[in-house]
């Protein structure tokens, strides 16, 4: 069986969201140990707010990264699911930056001005970013078939 070369690429850019889905598993494993962590005392609040964000953002981005995956497995019927995923995802990134104004602000400057916190802040910023790229590919990729 042979594929266009556009499905090819349809098929690679779903390996690749795959492999992303397994970076936000390793996030949400990181921001879980930094939770029990600071449930055994070793972290103050303030020091794991960032990063305990980081987990639970990343747990939300893996099913967001399944529905861009299985869009872009789907071809041109997956256009419904990507444009879901991608609305999903900026939604995740807006859900972000509220949380860190938030954090700010319940938790004084402190919780998100360290360089651990603000180093936590970042990547859970960037992870939304990376899923919102992610997911518009996985629209644009199914919205029609190339190999037309």
């Amino acid at each position: 069986m042979t594929t266009t070369p556009a499905g090819g690429r349809r098929i690679a850019a779903a390996a690749l969201t795959g492999l992303l889905i397994l970076v936000d598993g390793a996030l949400t494993a990181i921001g879980l140990l930094v939770r029990s962590g600071q449930q055994r005392g070793n972290l103050s609040r303030t020091e794991a707010a960032t990063f305990v964000l980081v987990g639970a953002s990343a747990g939300v981005g893996m099913v967001i990264l399944l529905l861009a995956m299985v869009a872009l497995a789907r071809g041109t019927r997956g256009h419904s699911l990507a444009k879901a995923a991608s609305a999903s995802a900026w939604l995740r990134t807006a859900g972000v930056i509220i949380a860190l104004i938030a954090i700010a602000i319940s938790r004084g400057i402190a919780a998100i001005a360290g360089l651990f916190e603000s180093f936590g802040a970042a990547v859970a910023l960037f992870d939304a970013l990376i899923a919102v790229f992610a997911t518009n590919v996985a629209e644009r990729r199914t919205r029609f078939d190339q190999a037309q």
